[in-house]
């Protein structure tokens, strides 16, 4: 038994796979009923990063209650709906204009929403909690003229439409207006990167670090482009930047996996993908990576069943026919 499962260590050591997802999308051809996440930064009218401790509420379009979340430092927050369709991401907070962003998870998993504070009357002193020192303040995206920041919104709500085109011409538009805006260098980037147009996305997002040293979301989404181009040595220090700006992000914790596996680094990637299966159970492709780093360690049984967790989350997917082919020669290998 010990030699046939040696056996079988061997043979698919030769022949495991893993598939070149970006973060936060899907490859063509598969569907599935899981969810995804929205990211929603809210800032003030300046530009500057909204307070921690509001309350944002996510609601199916179609009604009722779909999650709550209060934001954190920097005025961030997620949601991480279980299922795909349009949502509703509401924020209604006492002295400031009720404020509502459409998103739509319908073919991707990752969403996003930027909420403006507008105080109901010129004159509303609102008080919120106090921001900690720590908290990300960017003095460039706070000059930002209106026309620039303009272009800016529009190109940022066309990126949601998934009207790709017309946010980079937005985009484009606005840093060409204001050449210091970090912000919309980051969102340009990730324009790039959905049209798998790799040389631009990684000159826009290095801007964007330059001018936002601190930006987490810039130094993560250039890890995962560096994976795409197989630079694991970029990605490697990128993403383990991002992740000391935010440890608590799932998908940089997915992409740096990956960049440990395809050094060979098969350990250190166990770790940070047990992370991105606990932190996103809802996307099914860190099972497959899970799965061969398992058949690494020779545990092919709990390998069968990252498989199977990849199945029963898109059984039509990418990777189904491959994953389906090693349960099969697991159990050949298990009982020959």
């Amino acid at each position: 038994m010990q030699r046939s499962l040696l056996r079988f260590t061997l043979f698919f050591l030769s022949c495991l796979f893993i598939p070149p997802f970006l973060l936060g999308q899907r490859a063509q051809g598969g569907r599935s009923n899981a969810g995804g996440i929205i990211d929603v930064q809210v800032r003030y009218a300046t530009g500057q990063p909204g307070p921690r401790g509001l309350h944002i509420r996510l609601e199916a379009a179609e009604g009722g209650a779909a999650g709550d979340c209060e934001t954190r430092e920097g005025g961030k927050c997620q949601f991480r709906p279980t299922s795909q369709g349009v949502y509703i991401v509401r924020m209604n907070e006492r002295g400031y204009k009720e404020v509502n962003v459409r998103i739509e998870l319908i073919g991707n998993t990752q969403g996003y929403a930027t909420i403006e504070l507008k105080p109901i009357s010129d004159g509303a002193l609102v008080e919120h909690p106090a921001e900690s020192p720590g908290d990300s303040i960017s003095v460039t995206d706070a000059a930002v003229p209106a026309n620039a920041r303009q272009e800016f919104e529009k190109g940022q709500t066309a990126l949601l439409g998934n009207k790709t085109e017309a946010a980079i011409g937005h985009l484009q538009k606005a840093v060409k207006m204001y050449k210091t805006f970090p912000s919309a260098y980051f969102l340009l980037g990730r324009a790039y990167l959905t049209q798998k147009n790799w040389k631009d996305a990684e000159a826009t997002l290095k801007n964007a670090i330059t001018l936002d040293s601190n930006s987490a979301e810039a130094y993560l989404t250039l890890g995962a482009v560096y994976n795409q181009t197989q630079n694991y040595t970029g990605a490697e220090t990128a993403l383990v930047q991002g992740l000391k700006l935010r440890p608590d992000a799932p998908g940089g914790h997915y992409e740096l996996a990956k960049t440990y596996w395809s050094l060979g680094r098969w350990q250190e990637a166990a770790p940070h993908a047990r992370q991105a299966i606990a932190n996103m159970p809802e996307l099914a492709s860190p099972h497959v990576l899970m799965g061969n780093i398992l058949l690494r360690e020779g545990n092919a049984q709990q390998a069968r069943q990252e498989y199977e967790a990849y199945l029963k989350l898109e059984p039509n997917g990418p990777m189904a026919a491959g994953a389906h082919q090693m349960i099969e020669k697991i159990e050949k290998a298990m009982h020959p």
